[in-house]
């Protein structure tokens, strides 16, 4: 949606508070207590009220905005914000630009919807080929001093926040390829933190990334050994020269370096409870990255698909 189209449509809490009703609507309302389908608005109280059992279901009830006491308008807006470019917004920008006095709220309405993101992209599985590999990331590290204990940014040789990254692809035809760039094109990301990774990390992990039809490619570290039992099929490429690894798992590094850039030169640096907010939010844009203006309705259902304290297996 432009952006002057949008501002006129959502000028007002009115209007927002209308659109997020329609939108809950035309994705079905569901019954927390007897899981029907079957509601009717009162225009009164602002709420549904189930046909089978009369349960009261709120605008806010089961979204991301459950429990939040910040106006329709401003996670609307926020919502758009985010939406406008892959690079996203730090919360200070964001607090200036909803006009919204504290920090904190912000902050963590940001979170929330990256929360929500990472939970709509857990519904899927990556399929066919696969690349997989493990990255470092930059965090923050507590340090003794003879003082006291501080809180300080690790440098870029000591990260310590390690992340398991896989990205499906597929051939491009001969005639199609240029020289110099890789021989397959991306399809979906996904990135997840671990706290090892040993064999067990890797196994729960990869399972809730890949397919079971997928064919995976790592390199030759052995916790990678243990995909082979639950995918079609598993190849691990030995390579010698750490120069080349780029080569041989070519979207799953670039995805690497690109969500570093934007991760540090955005925040500069993040806390390691919340890098996978982070990630979440880098991913869902590289999986939506040919939706241009429509980026905005695909975070809006995500949005609406369930509260942010919800796992992606209980939202809808």
């Amino acid at each position: 949606m432009q952006i002057d189209n949008f501002f006129s449509l959502y000028a007002t809490e009115a209007e927002c508070k209308q659109y997020f009703k329609e939108e809950r609507e035309a994705a079905g309302i569901i019954c927390r207590k007897c899981k029907g389908s079957h509601h009717y608005w009162i225009s009164s109280v602002s709420r549904w009220q189930c046909k089978k059992c009369r349960s009261a279901i709120s605008l806010k009830c089961g979204t991301v905005m459950e429990n939040s006491n910040l106006p329709y308008k401003k996670w609307l807006w926020a919502i758009y914000f985010m939406s406008l470019t892959k690079k996203g917004f730090f919360a200070l920008k964001m607090q200036r630009l909803l006009r919204h006095k504290r920090y904190e709220p912000i902050w963590c309405l940001m979170h929330k919807l990256r929360i929500s993101m990472g939970n709509r992209d857990a519904h899927y599985k990556l399929n066919d080929f696969v690349e997989m590999d493990e990255g470092f990331f930059a965090g923050i590290r507590k340090k003794n001093t003879t003082e006291s204990l501080e809180v300080k940014p690790v440098k870029e040789l000591d990260r310590q926040v390690k992340v398991i990254v896989a990205v499906s692809s597929t051939p491009i035809p001969a005639h199609l390829h240029k020289k110099g760039k890789p021989k397959t094109k991306p399809g979906y990301l996904k990135m997840n933190v671990v706290e090892a990774l040993a064999k067990v990390d890797i196994s729960y992990e990869a399972q809730k990334m890949v397919s079971k039809t997928a064919e995976v490619i790592t390199d030759g570290k052995t916790s990678y050994r243990v995909l082979k039992e639950f995918t079609k099929k598993h190849t691990a490429i030995i390579v010698e020269d750490k120069a080349k690894v780029a080569t041989v798992l070519p979207w799953v590094h670039i995805a690497i370096s690109n969500a570093k850039k934007k991760i540090l030169g955005l925040h500069h640096h993040v806390n390691n409870r919340y890098m996978q907010n982070y990630l979440n939010e880098f991913c869902f844009k590289f999986n939506r990255r040919n939706f241009g203006v429509g980026l905005f309705n695909r975070l809006v259902i995500s949005a609406i698909s369930g509260a942010w304290f919800s796992t992606a297996a209980n939202s809808g």
